[in-house]
């Protein structure tokens, strides 16, 4: 018994229920002038870690090569490679404790580069560890800006005389608990959408002709259907109305770039219908209760069949407006099943901005000012759109 009660001791440091638990994930906030970005630790080496797109936040550059990476801050350069614990810092080899590594086609470094190596080689860079909060000056990394400037942006139209403001919908796909497609640098899909469309809501704020809602403004996860009807439920009788969804794109082949604009109808082409699924997988993390009376499909489709063409028009001029600007080749207006678009009783699309998928475009994409070229112009056609379609809408009364 007394030999059993020491096997007993012996065995249990080493049962797979008791082996030591992975150090917690904890946060860092990373704060460049007025903005501030969040990014959790990755521990599944055993030491912390953060995906090396986070030092984008701090105004850095990042490029990859084979196996390698390079970050610029300023005149001063980092390269890591993977599975390797050392980091040339201006050609200078620094040894770390830990390494480099790729996971998921994400590429990590040690999170002891913040605090032994960052704000030693780069002057305007500060670290409160205890705090885990990096600063890093604007005026020393701020990356430059887009080679393409954004044309001016049209003036509001008067709202029509005893009419109410038009409504605006944006709505930041994903979200919550469905982060949507992630880049190769970990960035997620949910977290692009939402930035971009506060940054359109903030412009379209500016005409006091408009009454812009969100259908969501934080990481909340919102049925696809929903998001109409919201859009619905703010409409007034007679209100001119348009309801944008705002997504990036992703594909197996991360060559693919581009941005494309799709619109509620059949999907035409398997591309289409790529999309189509990519983006209604986000049903899966919904609870649905209950099921629809058949009349209430035929009513929906009516009532959509009434905004098809405007919407049509409406995702030209997204195109129109994007192609000034976007460094990628333009895939033109789509026609797609979205869930997200049924219900929404007003011209509605779903803006692709570029694809997540491709590393470039995912730099694009988190580029904080070539966001704000592409809201700007996202801003312009809503615009676009209401002063082709004036003439009508006070006809039709829609």
């Amino acid at each position: 018994m007394r030999f059993l009660a020491v096997l007993f001791l012996v065995v249990l440091p080493y049962h797979p229920g008791f082996l030591p638990a992975q150090p917690a994930p904890q946060t860092w906030r990373l704060v460049l002038g007025a903005e501030t970005a969040l990014v959790a630790d990755a521990t599944d080496r055993g030491y912390p870690a953060v995906p090396i797109s986070a030092l984008m936040s701090l105004g850095a550059a990042v490029s990859y090569g084979r196996g390698e990476v390079t970050v610029s801050f300023g005149a001063r350069e980092f390269r890591f490679r993977a599975d390797s614990a050392g980091v040339a810092a201006d050609g200078r080899p620094v040894a770390m404790a830990n390494a480099a590594y790729q996971a998921d086609g994400v590429f990590f470094i040690p999170a002891e580069f913040f605090l032994s190596i960052l704000p030693q080689a780069a002057a305007g860079v500060t670290v409160d560890a205890g705090a885990r909060i990096v600063r890093a000056d604007p005026a020393t990394f701020a990356s430059a800006p887009p080679a393409v400037e954004p044309p001016p942006v049209a003036q509001p139209l008067p709202a029509p005389v005893g009419q109410p403001r038009r409504l605006v919908v944006i709505d930041a796909g994903h979200g919550g608990v469905d982060p949507g497609a992630r880049g190769p640098m970990g960035t997620r899909e949910k977290d692009i959408n939402l930035q971009m469309a506060r940054r359109v809501v903030e412009i379209l704020r500016q005409d006091p002709t408009l009454d812009v809602r969100m259908t969501r403004n934080r990481d909340t996860l919102i049925a696809l259907r929903d998001r109409g009807r919201f859009a619905n439920s703010w409409r007034a009788e007679g209100q001119p109305a348009l309801f944008m969804s705002i997504h990036c794109n992703a594909h197996p082949l991360r060559s693919e770039t581009g941005f494309e604009t799709f619109f509620l109808s059949e999907a035409r082409t398997t591309d289409a219908r790529r999309v189509q699924q990519m983006e209604d997988a986000a049903e899966q993390y919904e609870v649905r209760t209950g099921s629809r009376n058949p009349l209430d499909f035929i009513m929906t489709d009516l009532r959509q069949n009434q905004y098809l063409r405007e919407s049509s028009e409406w995702a030209q001029l997204i195109q129109d407006r994007l192609r000034q600007v976007h460094p990628g080749p333009n895939r033109g207006v789509k026609q797609a099943g979205f869930a997200v678009l049924v219900g929404a009783f007003m011209p509605a699309v779903l803006v692709e901005l570029g694809f997540i998928s491709n590393t470039r475009e995912e730099q694009m994409l988190l580029d904080p000012r070539q966001q704000e070229v592409f809201a700007q112009q996202l801003a312009t056609s809503v615009q676009d759109f209401f002063r082709a379609t004036a003439g009508r809408t006070a006809q039709t009364g829609n």
